[in-house]
């Protein structure tokens, strides 16, 4: 199931106030699918994804996005903006990635990057997760594992690997200045877990996915459960 009618719209919305004037130049480092890259197209960005793994470079492809099936660093080229979308925390150099994404700047470049802090979820926020996942499960409109044992355990088991919000704000500090950055709510995003599978129509799914997000930030507001999501930008 395609579910970047209900999560593109809504990363879309969050990235536009900090990308330049169309038709600036953006390539999307880890573009998956390009559902993203192909929205930002359609918004009048001269995209062009860059993903290492063949099949959704293809699926990529499909959609109309010009796309480049590499390692990013190994692209050439100039751009107003280097974005990357939930794909720097898995940088096997975390400070070479951002050093060479630098070099394909034109003057007064941007990075971007939208990720996850992982080290910030708790028990509640890992509850909010697993919780929900179980919920969906047990409705019948997801097909996905529930973790056994302790939640929190479970959750830094599966990520302990990843960079950290820290880690990724200063290697984007070692090579600009004007560092910005805002906390967003992410958890229903992760909610259907590393193949897990709806089993309902889109609007349904849909239905859920954002009544997770308004639970969730209304959750963030009221000092219930910490801000995981990160958007961040600096200029080089």
């Amino acid at each position: 199931m395609d579910l970047s009618t209900i999560a593109v719209p809504h990363t879309l919305a969050q990235l536009v106030p900090l990308l330049p004037a169309t038709p600036a130049r953006i390539v999307e480092v880890g573009c998956g699918d390009g559902a993203l890259a192909a929205a930002l197209a359609t918004a009048g960005y001269d995209v062009t994804g860059v993903d290492r793994d063949t099949a959704v470079a293809e699926s990529a492809g499909r959609r109309g996005v010009r796309v480049i099936q590499a390692d990013i660093n190994d692209v050439a080229g100039e751009y107003d903006v280097v974005l990357f979308t939930r794909s720097l925390h898995h940088a096997e150099n975390l400070h070479d990635t951002v050093a060479h994404a630098a070099t394909l700047l034109a003057p007064d470049g941007q990075i971007i990057i939208e990720e996850f802090a992982w080290e910030r979820v708790d028990d509640a926020a890992a509850a909010f997760v697993y919780g929900n996942r179980a919920e969906l499960v047990t409705a019948g409109l997801l097909d996905a594992d529930h973790p056994s044992g302790k939640l929190l355990d479970a959750w830094i088991a599966g990520h302990r690997s990843l960079h950290t919000r820290a880690a990724m704000l200063d290697a984007l500090g070692r090579v600009g200045v004007n560092l910005t950055m805002s906390d967003t709510s992410i958890l229903w995003r992760l909610v259907d877990g590393r193949g897990g599978t709806w089993t309902v129509p889109i609007a349904q799914a849909g239905h859920a996915l954002n009544t997770m997000r308004d639970r969730e930030e209304a959750l963030i507001a009221g000092g219930k459960l910490p801000s995981v999501g990160l958007l961040a930008s600096i200029r080089c």
